[in-house]
């Protein structure tokens, strides 16, 4: 859907990085860098591949790296850079470290690719001396000078120095002046990873317009939720860790999220499920405009059935055409979990606080009223607030706007003991909202990588890490989820299953440190297609890493 769509709002939210720009040595510092490890398979990220080398190109040009033309636009190479190494010994002198970069992509399908980054190097060592011959006995001469005094002396005597042989015989990237070898740079990969896949996500306000669609009378019974259907809610499956401190009367925690994932609405109810059975009141804050209250109201209060989740998802919000996570299933399926806590006599309540007609500061500071309008109501309810990172976060400003206020910083001049929890993941994929390069707004799957301060591992237990005080960004801990996949819009006709085991990938690659010699384009075949563009029917999207990892370059 074209970005010129009248009365369409962006707002940058949720975003995936991990430490502001801004911030000092000091900062950067305190948080480690994961050690890079030789990957099994390869990443696959879900775009163009000429959008994904677009972006390595930017990367190579702000490393002071210079691009030498290439016929075939699915390889960058780089001009050779160089630095003498060592001194003489024995006569002989290194002429210099020669390095450069070799970017091979490969496209997958439409929105797959794989992008492969070599760190091409060579060392060349020569005899800094001059052969010259005696006019008179014709005996060799030699004389200590640089290597340029010597070849032209070769030169001036018609000496074979040429050793170039014909272009077409060899790989567009070889030059034969020397022995290259060249090896994955998992540094360097990671970097453009964390470009690509830790955008800020965008916030899609409709304002007055009518942006929707109404699929309801393709729904078949596969499509709705199945709860309704036990007369009795199960108990909560699944123990958070290190919640028992959250649960007293009157605490509320602001949780910032990653928006459009199955995991992170899913742990909230877990919190939730945990606080109502130990006997508290619970308010599930959540980002939807308010005036969709009536008929959250209205689900919680009903049996849960088709029609009534029809009913509830009839609201502009759940239909309009750029859905960007806020109305995902995972968070139809969390109201869904509060209703069916308060059909077995637990006292839940879902409170929809986001507006659809400010934004930036004024829409925050109306966030936050609406959040405290329900404190005020329930000031004994222990309140989990779910929203993009962007309006969680204790910092006074933004990327966007320096002088944006975040609802968190109201939030906290009212509210006693506010804690503020940021989602600790491993990497995944998301359904988000991005503006393309030719400003066109995508909605679809997307890949995500959390920077060194959110990273876990993916079988990092869930649970709550309390920091020893607040960090630079403005929380107090984490709540990890674990390895993150895309929830699709409630409205998304199929596709709403969990990730298939067969979509994983069965091959492991050889070991990164191998120098043997690799093929760039070519590959395994193709993992299947990535979820369309239209949200309303989504196939299964790929997993993460869908064909073996190629870790080594052509030795010339």
């Amino acid at each position: 859907m074209r970005r010129a769509l009248v009365g369409l709002v962006l707002l940058l939210a949720g975003c995936a990085r991990s430490a502001r720009p801004a911030e000092g040595v000091a900062a950067a510092a305190s948080v480690e860098e994961p050690e890079l490890e030789t990957p099994r398979y390869e990443h696959v990220f879900m775009m163009p591949v000429e959008r994904a080398l677009a972006e390595a190109t930017k990367l190579l040009a702000e490393n002071g790296w210079v691009l030498k033309p290439m016929d075939d636009p699915k390889y960058l190479l780089t001009e050779w850079k160089s630095a003498q190494l060592g001194g003489k010994s024995w006569g002989y002198q290194s002429d210099g470290d020669h390095t450069r970069y070799l970017v091979v992509g490969e496209p997958l399908a439409a929105r797959q690719s794989v992008v492969r980054i070599f760190r091409m190097k060579r060392v060349a060592f020569a005899n800094d001396a001059e052969i010259r011959y005696d006019g008179k006995t014709g005996e060799i001469v030699q004389k200590h000078l640089v290597m340029e005094q010597f070849e032209q002396s070769f030169r001036a005597r018609g000496a074979p120095v040429d050793l170039a042989q014909r272009e077409r015989d060899t790989a567009p990237w070889v030059e034969l002046d020397g022995a290259v070898k060249g090896t994955r740079d998992l540094k360097l990969e990671r970097d453009l990873t964390l470009r690509l896949e830790s955008r800020p996500s965008l916030e899609t306000l409709t304002g007055t317009l009518r942006l929707t669609r109404d699929d309801s009378f393709a729904r078949d019974p596969s499509f709705y939720l199945k709860r309704w259907r036990q007369e009795v809610q199960e108990p909560c499956a699944r123990k958070v860790g290190g919640v028992q401190p959250m649960l007293r009367p009157g605490q509320m925690v602001l949780i910032g999220e990653q928006l459009g994932t199955r995991e992170v609405p899913a742990t909230v109810g877990d919190l939730a499920c945990e606080a109502a059975q130990a006997g508290l009141g619970v308010t599930v804050g959540l980002a939807i405009p308010t005036k969709e209250q009536e008929r959250i109201d209205t689900y919680l209060k009903s049996k849960g059935g088709p029609a009534d989740q029809d009913a509830l998802l009839s609201g502009n919000f759940w239909r309009k055409l750029q859905q960007d996570g806020r109305g995902s299933r995972a968070v139809m399926d969390l109201i869904d979990r509060a209703r069916a806590l308060r059909a077995a006599g637990r006292s839940v309540s879902v409170v929809a606080f986001d507006t659809d007609t400010d934004h930036g500061s004024a829409r925050d500071a109306r966030m936050a009223r609406a959040v405290l309008n329900s404190h005020s109501a329930r000031p004994k309810d222990v309140f989990l607030v779910l929203a993009g990172n962007a309006h969680t976060r204790l910092v006074a400003d933004a990327d966007w706007n320096e002088d944006f206020v975040p609802m968190s910083k109201h939030l906290v001049e009212v509210v006693r003991d506010l804690k503020i929890l940021e989602v600790g993941y491993a990497q995944g994929r998301r359904w988000g909202c991005d503006l393309m390069p030719d400003g066109e707004m995508e909605c679809n799957v997307m890949g995500i990588t959390p920077g060194p301060r959110v990273e876990i591992r993916p079988e990092t237990p869930v649970g709550i890490r309390m920091l020893p005080e607040m960090d630079d960004e403005g929380f107090h801990g984490f709540l990890d989820v674990g390895a993150l996949s895309a929830s699709l819009p409630s409205i998304a006709l199929r596709g709403h299953e969990p990730p298939s085991p067969a979509t994983e990938p069965a091959a492991p690659a050889q070991p990164a440190a191998s120098t043997q010699p690799a093929a760039p384009g070519t590959s395994v075949q193709p993992p299947s297609p990535a979820a369309p563009e239209q949200p309303a029917a989504p196939a299964q999207p790929a997993g993460p890493g869908a064909q073996p990892a190629a870790p080594a370059a052509p030795r010339e």
